[in-house]
């Protein structure tokens, strides 16, 4: 288990993310510890915010090749 100030690295702030934000108003994006699961991730955002998470989607990104 990944100790929960460690499991959220930093908001994660694009014009997509801005997009989905404008538009629900209650979807959150961040880059998460590479080792944390979704218990992990929910748990750490309802003691960060004090609110209840419906669910958790997660997804790799690599990144680019450099030559």
């Amino acid at each position: 288990m990944v100790k929960l100030s460690s499991v959220l690295r930093r908001p994660l702030i694009t014009e997509k993310t801005t997009i989905i934000r404008e538009m629900d108003g209650r979807t959150l994006v961040f880059e998460v510890a590479r080792n944390a699961n979704k218990i992990d991730i929910k748990k750490a955002v309802e003691k960060l915010f004090g609110s209840k998470v419906e669910s958790v989607r997660t997804a790799l990104t690599h990144g680019k090749e450099k030559r």
